[in-house]
């Protein structure tokens, strides 16, 4: 699959699933830019730091974005966090609650909008948005399982808004996968059942980013041009 028409910003692109798509796509040819809290160890490209939460961070961003480019084709929105694992809902402060939310669902609202400008300058353009496998089955954190379905719910406005501009939206929607932020729940679970780390790593069957990559690697390409919706992942 060829991308090298295609000019990539992946945000979150930093570890994970944003890191193992980012490399994917510019391996197939892509210009890929990464963006995120923190900085990306040995990247080989351009990368930029920003606060999804912060609007002026987001917008100072897509400034850099559209002076470095001029245009985007695709937007790859993998930043989120976890917090509150197996914390019962009477323990479970709103200051937590709220920062899972602002991260997940307030951040990919912001990026979208301030993406917009540059995607409707290319002929192909496409959304990518995370959600995950415990918007609908359930999560270890309340405040995750409401953030991921807050990002389908506000996908299915977007995309809706989007369609009559030509921009393609899509979600994907990952299951167990091998990113240090699965791993952190496992920790909390293994201590809490008093379990050997690596035993429950290998118990959790998890599955690896470069598999999600793929999936978003063919979604910004034109082969995936007729996808609508939600696609799920193992």
């Amino acid at each position: 699959m060829d991308l090298s028409s295609k000019t990539i910003l992946v945000v979150g692109g930093a570890v994970g699933i944003g890191r193992a798509s980012a490399e994917l796509c510019k391996a197939r040819g892509a210009t890929v830019i990464i963006a995120d809290y923190a900085g990306p160890e040995g990247w080989d490209g351009d990368s930029f730091q920003v606060d999804v939460t912060s609007e002026e961070s987001v917008k100072a961003l897509f400034a850099a974005v559209s002076h470095r480019c001029g245009y985007l084709d695709a937007l790859v929105q993998t930043a989120g966090i976890l917090k509150g694992q197996f914390v019962p809902l009477d323990e479970l402060d709103v200051a937590t609650f709220r920062q899972v939310l602002d991260v997940n669902v307030t951040g990919s609202f912001l990026c979208t909008k301030h993406a917009a400008p540059l995607l409707r300058k290319s002929k192909t353009p496409v959304i990518v948005l995370f959600s995950s496998g415990a918007a609908t089955g359930g999560s270890s954190s309340l405040a995750y399982g409401a953030s991921k379905a807050g990002v389908n719910g506000y996908f299915v406005t977007l995309a809706n808004r989007m369609a009559s501009e030509n921009i393609r939206v899509n979600v994907v929607s990952p299951g167990n996968i091998d990113t240090p932020m699965k791993r952190s729940v496992i920790a909390v679970d293994a201590e809490k059942r008093g379990i050997e780390l690596q035993s429950a790593v290998e118990g959790s069957n998890l599955g690896s980013p470069e598999g999600v990559a793929r999936v978003v690697a063919w979604l910004v390409s034109n082969e995936a041009d007729y996808v609508r919706g939600i696609v799920t992942t193992r």
